[in-house]
């Protein structure tokens, strides 16, 4: 490493308060370090021409010589004839080509220090940015690693929520659909409805939720909002900002070709709305669709042959398994049910005419029982509490009198 000073009032007055040191030692003790054998002064030349190069040889130079001339000065020396005297013209000549010399070399060797030291620098950055670089890319690569093995979506958790969906009971898909967005995607407060062919009124399959923000039955604008949105798209669609009021997601699940059921979400993780979150999300929900078709589809061939002739009245066996099944689903998410009965005994109807009128004023997931020995109606109401039976017999109740002329 060389010396470096970049103020030159510095170089100034440590040059001139060095050779006034020098003057003042030489006059106080009468030294006459300029008759010396080996002058003092060379050395102040080195010293200053090493130091600061060629700039401060010749400073050096011209205030010895200068020196120099004042010692002559003051020893009465003819000026004159200092120009023909050789010794003193060798004086001159000596320390001229030591100052040069040294001037030279310092001001050679200084201008290489520098070209090294920035060639040193340039490569210091570039080591630092290389290894900033490879720290980046490890730190990458360590994050995609993690993102592969501990992703959701790795090939084995994919294989692992299809097969958890791909269940024989409509009531199982619904419920194992649930589950996967609770896990998968971190959602709270969610319920899978049952659009009816109104598409304004939603009725509960099954929630995950309170009851305040999971109601058995949603009223909708369809034709407005973000339920709107969604039956165009037919997409999982974010409630916006301007939208205060209302579920922060609503997903469709598809089938017949058509939205038949509606998954509300009222909370999720944030990070989980990116948009391959959603694509994924997409996915689920149309892989689940067709598999609750499949199930419907064979949950009615299965009991093909337990039907009443010419409807879709269950008889009492298999009737009591579909409540079988919902006292289950009752007792591991608390969704709830209930059955109604009504006595048909002496009205003149068939079974397939008193169908006709029934099914016009219930859901699609609402399931009828026939006990031909007593000929009673049961009726099944999934999700519904049975605090609202009662309604709902009553409801029925009217319908068959206004459309079929006879009270139960």
């Amino acid at each position: 490493m060389i010396y470096t000073q970049h103020r030159t009032s510095i170089k100034w007055i440590e040059m001139i308060v060095t050779i006034l040191l020098i003057g003042i030692l030489d006059y106080t003790f009468n030294l006459s370090v300029s008759e010396w054998a080996i002058d003092p002064l060379i050395f102040y030349i080195l010293l200053f021409s090493l130091r600061y190069g060629l700039l401060g040889a010749f400073v050096s130079f011209t205030l010895t010589s200068l020196y120099h001339f004042s010692f002559l000065l003051m020893e009465g020396a003819d000026l004159l004839l200092f120009l023909y005297d050789s010794k003193e013209l060798a004086w001159i000549l000596l320390h001229f080509f030591v100052a040069l010399s040294a001037g030279i070399f310092s001001t050679s060797y200084r201008e290489r220090y520098q070209s090294l030291h920035i060639r040193q620098e340039e490569v210091v950055d570039e080591n630092t940015q290389l290894k900033q670089t490879v720290q980046k890319l490890q730190e990458s690569q360590n994050e995609m690693r993690k993102r592969v093995l501990d992703s959701t979506y790795t090939l084995s958790k994919i294989y692992e929520v299809g097969l958890h969906l791909d269940q024989d009971v409509t009531g199982l898909v619904r419920d194992h659909l649930i589950g996967t967005f609770t896990r998968v995607f971190k959602a709270r407060q969610i319920g899978l409805y049952h659009v009816d062919t109104s598409r304004r009124t939603l009725r509960l399959h099954v929630r995950s939720g309170d009851v305040d923000r999971l109601p058995q039955t949603l009223f909708i604008d369809s034709d407005a909002g973000m339920f709107q949105r969604m039956f165009q798209t037919k997409r999982p669609t974010l409630r916006l900002a301007d939208e205060l009021e209302g579920p922060l997601l609503v997903a469709p699940v598809c089938y017949d070709g058509d939205v038949k059921e509606v998954l509300v979400v009222h909370e999720v993780d944030i990070l989980r709305l990116r948009s391959h979150e959603m694509n994924m999300m997409k996915l689920v929900l149309d892989w689940a669709g067709t598999r609750i078709e499949k199930a419907d589809a064979l949950e009615w061939l299965l009991v093909s042959d337990q039907l009443v002739d010419g409807t879709r009245m269950l008889r009492m066996d298999a009737f009591e398994q579909k409540v079988a099944q919902q006292v289950l689903r009752h007792e591991q998410y608390g969704q709830p049910y209930s059955t109604v009965r009504l006595s048909v005994e002496g009205v003149d109807l068939t079974l397939i005419e008193m169908e006709l009128i029934l099914r016009q004023s219930m859901r699609e997931i609402d399931i009828i029982g026939y006990d031909e020995d007593e000929q009673i109606l049961h009726f099944l109401l999934p999700g519904t509490p049975v605090e609202s039976a009662e309604w709902f017999k009553e409801r029925i109740e009217h319908v068959f009198y206004v459309k079929g002329g006879r009270r139960l």
